[in-house]
């Protein structure tokens, strides 16, 4: 594979659809690209996966073999895929020239939380693996969910210490003001204290200054980028990073590409 993408992030950010997407996107500008579904619970994706989990893994079985709650059998299943990176490394094999993407389970933890899931990346990417968190525009229009939402980022980035694309997803449910005002927010830490005091006036102010200052101190300070899975808005930004990363940039910009 040319190099791979794991996607994740909050349930209900638009992960699956995101990864539908960007597959689509490659392809219509003469890319090759496959998904791999990595979650064994999933009723519904919005695409045709190239490699799916689920032919290998089933949610009832484990159920019934464990005698577990749909919970306890999601924690195992996503457990049980480890067990299983042979039989998706050799579902890889064919695609050198490929774009892989990976479609992580719908809740955050059963993914970006489990012990194993570092080595389950290393496994399947073979050292060519970045780390997409989605979040929700909606939701990071307000400080205090920006905030949230780069604090969970963070989170993920000690977990796998791999390059991270921070994707705001959802960007057509909200107005200019409101993206302009994340992109500022991002660059700018001073203004989302402002703002976050302004929308949380009893909170105390000294802890909130010092995570802020971290943002800006640490590696969690990095470029928003803005996408809308409805309509394929940002994805040449994706696309961009990723080139830069596993191909160093030499076709980061497709309106550059030689015929």
């Amino acid at each position: 594979m040319i190099g791979s993408i794991f996607v994740t992030g909050p349930a209900g950010t638009g992960k699956s659809t995101f990864c539908g997407a960007l597959k689509d996107w490659l392809i219509s500008n003469d890319y090759n690209a496959a998904i791999v579904n990595l979650d064994p619970g999933a009723e519904f994706t919005p695409y045709e996966p190239d490699v799916d989990i689920r032919e290998s893994i089933s949610l009832a079985q484990i159920m019934s073999e464990f005698n577990l709650g749909p919970n306890g059998a999601q924690i195992v299943g996503a457990d049980l895929i480890l067990e299983n990176t042979e039989l998706i490394e050799n579902s890889l094999k064919e695609l050198d020239d490929y774009y892989v993407i990976f479609d992580t389970p719908g809740q955050i933890e059963l993914f970006s939380f489990r012990p194993g899931s570092p080595l389950l990346v290393d496994k399947l990417s073979h050292g060519k693996a970045m780390v997409a968190f989605v979040t929700d525009a909606v939701l990071s229009a307000s400080p205090s969910g920006f905030i949230s939402q780069k604090m969970l980022y963070g989170s993920v980035m000690s977990r796998f210490f791999k390059p991270m694309l921070f994707i705001l997803n959802k960007t057509d449910l909200i107005g200019d003001d409101d993206l302009r005002n994340i992109l500022n927010w991002e660059q700018n830490p001073d203004q989302l204290y402002d703002a976050f005091l302004d929308e949380k006036q009893e909170m105390v102010k000294d802890y909130f200054s010092s995570v802020l200052n971290a943002f800006q101190e640490s590696r969690m300070i990095s470029k928003v980028l803005s996408v809308s899975s409805k309509d394929f808005y940002g994805f040449e930004d994706v696309y961009s990073e990723m080139s830069l990363f596993f191909m160093g940039g030499s076709d980061a910009d497709t309106m550059y590409r030689d015929d």
